[in-house]
């Protein structure tokens, strides 16, 4: 029987997808003299891991997106989803991805609205504030939504994503000013993030099975057949520094990233008010930030004392920096956790650790309400019922000082000027050009 279990073990090994060390990226990105890197348009690249095969193609104008022109459909409102490799949304097929789950459901409800994924996998919110500046605001979007995630702050501070250069802002005045445009070209082809938790191989493809499990969802079991001798403990590994969020004490790396991030969120606030748009932050939780066995596992690989990290900290902190800026912040904690308490279709992968499918219906069924219930969106404003996923318990906490969208002084950024400079070129490069509306940046 042993034997029988091996060899299906050795099989269902043999059969699954890799993982991050894949690098899929490299094959539907290329360099951006603003952005860094952006999608290249008529790309398509499929995705192979364990836990999902899908496919990315990438449309005329370098998005993951349906093929759409600049210019607005008549009686049509349109949204903008800025964000990085969740909003992509690389692990699902397109129609399954939050925005055009949202577009959907808008549709559905009556509500004529095009939903335009802005997402970029590896992108922070220095990079997406660029995206809309060159790119994203010529689709004339009514609103803008910023979907925000923890490892966003400490890589507004930096000048590199994993090696592949990036746009940096720094601070001048009190206000942001742009270093190094154009970004260097990199030296080498963007890197892929890489992964703490892992279990590694032995020689045995069902005792490897059973460690993963124990792993990734009995970490207390794991450890006590490890200190019984029938595999290597858990390692303790040394805590990267965008992690480090969630420390509660001072912190003066993340410190200095929060200051800049906060300075990007209020500029980007202030762009999208002055272009007639609203703006609203969406909080997408890291999975340890609502799931307690990855919380537990985190804190048991990287050697943190309860008492001293806090994962509610990044959530509690971007609400902070919304209220002063007068943006509303969507955090998505609580409804992801409850959606997450079930024993079927979870919203976030195990290894992977981004959206499922439900994570990404979550997402945008509590987007559509926030929409709907502050009529954002003409003739939109009709409250909704809970759709798959998101139950009447699953409500979202909202962080919103106010309902307006203005927030720091609507003047022309200091960058603009540059980034205009490092434009030139760059639209040239495009395939199928099509038309454009809007103001240019």
């Amino acid at each position: 029987m042993l034997l029988v279990l091996e060899a299906a073990a050795r099989l269902a090994r043999r059969a699954r997808g890799k993982g991050k060390e894949a690098a899929e990226i490299v094959h539907y990105t290329e360099y951006d003299p603003i952005l860094g890197w952006r999608k290249t348009p008529g790309a398509r690249v499929v995705y192979h891991r364990r836990e999902y095969t899908t496919e990315v193609a990438v449309n005329n104008h370098g998005l993951r997106d349906p093929e759409r022109g600049y210019e607005t459909p008549p009686a049509t409102q349109r949204v903008l989803a800025l964000g990085d490799s969740f909003i992509e949304g690389y692990t699902v097929p397109l129609a399954q991805t939050a925005s055009q789950v949202l577009e959907s459901s808008l549709t559905r409800a009556g509500c004529r609205a095009e939903v335009i994924n802005g997402g970029t996998a590896g992108y922070s919110t220095d990079q997406e504030l660029l995206f809309y500046e060159t790119e994203g605001q010529l689709y004339g979007p009514r609103v803008v939504l910023l979907f925000f995630h923890y490892n966003d702050v400490v890589y507004n501070d930096r000048q590199d994503y994993f090696g592949a250069p990036k746009p940096e802002f720094e601070m001048g005045g009190g206000r942001l000013c742009i270093h190094r445009l154009p970004v260097r070209r990199p030296g080498s082809p963007l890197a892929p993030e890489p992964s703490a938790e892992s279990v590694g191989e032995s020689g045995s493809a069902l005792v490897d099975w059973i460690r993963e499990r124990l792993w990734y969802g009995a970490p207390g079991a794991y450890g006590f057949l490890a200190h019984l001798g029938l595999w290597r403990r858990m390692p303790e590994m040394a805590t990267r520094l965008e992690l480090r969020v969630y420390e509660r004490r001072r912190v003066d790396p993340v410190e200095k990233a929060w200051a800049k991030t906060a300075a990007i969120l209020a500029a980007l606030g202030a762009e999208t008010a002055a272009r007639g748009a609203r703006l609203l932050i969406v909080h997408v939780p890291s999975r340890l930030e609502i799931d307690d066995r990855s919380w537990r596992l985190s804190r048991r690989i990287y050697g943190w004392d309860e008492a001293a990290w806090d994962r509610g900290r990044v959530a509690q902190r971007l609400k902070d920096l919304g209220a002063q800026a007068r943006i509303p912040v969507l955090d998505l904690s609580e409804p992801l956790r409850r959606a997450g308490e079930g024993w079927k279709e979870k919203p976030y992968f195990t290894y992977d650790g981004h959206w499922t499918a439900l994570g990404h219906r979550i997402a945008a069924a509590e987007v559509q309400r926030f929409l709907a219930a502050h009529g954002w969106l003409a003739g939109c404003s009709t409250p909704l019922p809970s759709s798959a996923g998101a139950t009447s318990r699953t409500r979202s906490r909202l962080s919103c000082a106010g309902d307006s969208h203005a927030c720091v002084s609507p003047s022309p950024l200091p960058f603009r000027k540059r980034i205009g400079r490092a434009s030139r070129g760059r639209r040239s490069r495009r395939s199928s050009p099509a038309p454009r509306s809007g103001r240019r940046p």
